[in-house]
């Protein structure tokens, strides 16, 4: 597990470390640096799968994540041409350094030979970041990141691009049903499984699949063929209560975006392997607010078996879904952290409130998730009273 991550001169922060758990919640103001946290996890395994090592100069835009040139995320008040990122975890420090050349606006290595033997010890320890590279352990999904921008409903999707072999739903959820279709059938959930619901139809992956996809949209089925001759997957969902007649299979372009959105995220979680690290940007898109409750709540469980989760959100249901599992007892209060990111005349600010075994925040500061109150309190006041 990642217990630290610390981001220096990298976009918005000048020399921030960020504590990880295994369930932590990012949240906060647009561009107080969410999404920068993530991104800096991404950037280390980029590099890894590229085996980017060995040139001179370092390439920060890939497949995962494209930030440009090293110029571009350089911290704007940097004292030196240098950012740096460092890893804390499973009893060791990865630290990265790249020296950026201002008139080029490209980064070169400060450190590659250290770099590259220290990830590879890390990969063959199982290091769930660098999971199915080049070097170390490959376990059928122990990574999967999902941006904010996923895949809507579509009438189809790709198969054999490349998501069957360790289940990888990509990070747009494209290639969610390639991976569902390898392993829907051999990854099954034990009945000490916190992520399990006992009322689904078996311990099968594709069983529990439904049996989320019904929490948030109750009657759900859903169903997958592929067809390897043109390389391409068609789902298809159909609704219906116990003792009633089934509706038609409807594509998922006539069923909303909710269902399209969500597959990928309750895939990612319910596949991820004792040891994993999933990484999702704003679960909640698209969601009703018990559909986002229950995201949190399959998040902590996530956790509570062993998988580290890392989430940015705008959600205060997300949020109280993690808070109700601590409540009950379904995870440690001391394996979940929330982050609090804002700005402070241009810089940024984190606020960390601790949470206690009910469940209780320490404190609350001022904009983390307290729109609805200020709210309330305005519409409680008489018409025409500031």
């Amino acid at each position: 597990m990642i217990d630290s991550i610390t981001l220096g001169n990298f976009k918005c922060f000048e020399n921030e470390e960020i504590p990880l758990r295994k369930l932590t919640l990012l949240s906060g103001i647009n561009g107080a640096g969410k999404s920068s946290v993530i991104q800096s996890l991404l950037i280390l395994r980029q590099i890894f799968l590229r085996a980017d090592f060995r040139g001179a100069e370092v390439s920060l835009s890939g497949d995962l994540v494209d930030l440009g040139g090293a110029i571009d995320i350089l911290f704007s008040s940097a004292q030196e041409d240098v950012i740096f990122l460092k890893v804390r975890g499973q009893g060791r420090n990865l630290e990265v350094g790249w020296l950026v050349d201002l008139e080029t606006g490209e980064a070169s290595w400060g450190n590659r030979d250290e770099v590259e033997e220290e990830i590879a010890t890390l990969a063959d320890l199982g290091f769930a970041l660098f999971n199915g590279g080049p070097v170390g352990t490959h376990k059928v999904g122990a990574f999967n990141y999902l941006n904010a921008e996923r895949f809507g409903p579509r009438k189809a999707l790709p198969m054999g691009a490349g998501g069957a072999a360790l289940f990888d739903v990509g990070k747009h959820g494209e290639k969610v049903f390639d991976a569902l279709l390898a392993h829907q059938d051999r990854i099954v959930l034990g009945n000490a499984d916190p992520r399990r619901l006992k009322r689904a139809d078996g311990d099968r992956l594709r069983d529990q699949i439904e049996a989320w996809l019904d929490e948030i949209s109750p009657g759900v089925r859903l169903d997958i063929l592929g067809f390897r001759n043109a390389d391409l997957a068609i789902g298809s969902f159909s609704f219906g209560r116990e003792g009633a007649l089934r509706s038609p299979d409807y594509r998922p372009t006539n069923v909303g975006f909710g269902l399209s959105y969500i597959l990928p995220v309750l895939a990612a979680l319910l596949a991820a392997p004792p040891g994993g690290l999933v990484l999702i940007e704003n679960p909640e898109a698209h969601l009703h607010p018990r559909g986002q409750t229950r995201m949190g709540e399959l998040c902590a469980a996530a956790a509570a078996a062993g998988v580290q989760v890392i989430l940015e959100t705008h959600s205060d249901h997300v949020l109280d879904g993690a808070r109700l599992a601590v409540r009950n007892g379904l995870l440690a209060s001391d394996d979940a952290i929330f982050h609090f990111l804002h700005q402070k005349d241009g810089i940024t600010v984190r606020r960390t409130p601790t949470i206690d075994r009910e469940g209780r925040l320490s404190e609350w500061p001022d904009g983390f998730f307290d729109q609805h109150r200020r709210n309330a309190a305005l519409l409680a006041k008489p018409v025409g009273r500031n």
